[in-house]
């Protein structure tokens, strides 16, 4: 029985990289970059990830994606698209069990949610907020200083337009492929849980994630993230291997 749910857990953590790694590409599949050369950056990304604290690791992925983009406006825009859409998942979990039923927020679900509301309130005002400035100066200001203000304006709408662009036609895939990886992951920790013999609850997945976020200790944390590290490891391996026998292949 144990090793037969071992190996549930093992599928259902595997189908969480699967989600997150399609939600990710989701956002890049308009840019110029093969699903072979993603896959193992994104494994990559991810084991580094896991081996360095309070997700430190992102920075290496903004790289990466810079890298097979050649652009460093994709890499840090899309790393920060999935982060937001990730948050969101988690925070919507989080929140209101916390609110609710522990009646106590913890300090890094709040800046979670701090960082969610910024972002959607950043992402609604902007364009009306440009609209009027853009006007304003044109009509209102002829110094060298106001022209400067519009070129920087110009360059926040830019980045603005783009990251809309990563997103349009694709809110609803997002979130689902969000909402479904972190469920997906609360029942891998509970199986993992049953599997070294504890019991689980959701009170233990705040704990846990909230350990991640801070850097601190929970029950079987270093476990759990040491057998995901071998895992990542295994599928980051596996995917470079099958990625330059791919290209090989194809120069043959």
């Amino acid at each position: 029985m144990t090793i037969f749910l071992a190996l549930l857990m093992l599928m259902g953590f595997l189908i969480v990289h699967a989600i997150k790694l399609i939600r990710f590409y989701l956002i890049l599949v308009e840019e110029d970059i093969s699903f072979g050369k993603f896959v193992p950056a994104y494994f990559a990304s991810t084991f580094v990830n896991l081996i360095i604290p309070f997700k430190l690791g992102e920075i290496f992925r903004i790289g990466l994606v810079k890298y097979l983009a050649k652009s460093l406006k994709t890499g840090f825009f899309s790393v920060l698209v999935d982060r937001f859409f990730d948050t969101l998942a988690i925070v919507f979990i989080l929140f209101p069990y916390q609110l609710f039923i522990k009646r106590e927020l913890s300090f890094p679900v709040l800046i979670l949610f701090a960082f969610v509301v910024i972002v959607l309130f950043t992402y609604i005002v902007f364009k009306p907020t440009y609209l009027f400035l853009n006007r304003y100066i044109i009509v209102k200001r002829r110094s060298r200083g106001s022209l400067a203000a519009l070129s920087a304006l110009e360059t926040v709408n830019e980045w603005y337009e783009y990251v809309k662009r990563l997103v349009m036609g694709r809110y609803g895939m997002l979130i689902l492929f969000s909402f479904a990886a972190w469920a997906c992951e609360m029942l891998v920790i509970a199986g993992f849980y049953k599997v070294m013999g504890y019991e689980f609850s959701v009170g233990d997945f705040g704990g846990y994630i909230e350990a991640v976020l801070t850097g601190g200790e929970y029950l079987l944390k270093n476990e759990y993230t040491a057998v995901s590290i071998i895992i990542i490891f295994a599928a980051a391996v596996i995917s470079c291997i099958a990625s330059a026998l791919h290209m090989r292949k194809r120069k043959v």
